[in-house]
């Protein structure tokens, strides 16, 4: 035998046999109960082993993503889809995972394009990237915010970094931690407006070793 409640305040939720309903932003769904298994195929172990890593990588902007990654789709959150465009851009080869990096992105809406130009390092871990200043003169892009993330592959680790520069400045430069000298990392930049309510499409800016 199942229940099932309805409440003003909780909204529906319950279980009858093996299908399970639930309450998800106000959209009562209904899902089958998982059934658990003993064994795992090597595509289902392969699937976990990316999802794993997928979940890991958007950790590191996560909270970015949840603001800046599209708009929600009925059920679909902006980090869903977030999540769907990494895991998309990624495979795994023996045991390690490849990313496609030039097709993942850090963010996406309509805001004016970033034009990147070019990346470069210097002392103290430091990683400089410009861009072309695109904004109409006086407008409010100008004023938009760039923000930086790197990436480093083989300590499958890296670094976020907000609001660093303005669009008009047409370069900003962020620090990485001591301890990551000599690393190769790989670099992505996008722009937010000053109101935080919208993003372009990220650029990936390309990949660098840290001096």
């Amino acid at each position: 035998m199942g229940s099932v409640t309805n409440s003003i305040l909780s909204g529906t939720s319950g279980r009858t046999g093996r299908v399970v309903i639930a309450n998800v932003h106000g959209v009562e769904v209904s899902r089958a109960r998982p059934v658990m298994r003993s064994s795992s195929t090597e595509p289902q172990t392969a699937h976990r082993e990316l999802f794993r890593f997928a979940v890991a990588f958007l950790g590191l902007y996560k909270s970015f993503a949840r603001l800046f990654f599209g708009k929600r789709k009925g059920l679909v959150t902006p980090y869903n889809q977030a999540q769907a465009n990494v895991l998309e851009n990624i495979q795994l080869t023996g045991d390690e995972v490849i990313i496609n990096y030039n097709q993942v992105l850090i963010s996406k809406g309509n805001l004016l394009e970033m034009i990147p130009e070019s990346i470069s390092t210097g002392a103290a871990q430091a990683i400089t990237v410009t861009w072309i200043n695109n904004a109409p003169p006086d407008s409010s892009n100008e004023n938009d915010l760039c923000s930086v993330f790197v990436y480093m592959p083989s300590r499958r680790d890296g670094q976020f970094f907000s609001g660093v520069a303005a669009r008009q400045a047409g370069s900003a430069t962020v620090n990485m931690l001591p301890f990551y000298a000599g690393e190769e990392v790989h670099v992505w930049a996008t722009f937010t407006d000053e109101g935080a309510t919208a993003a372009c499409n990220s650029r990936y800016m390309g990949f660098t070793t840290l001096t």
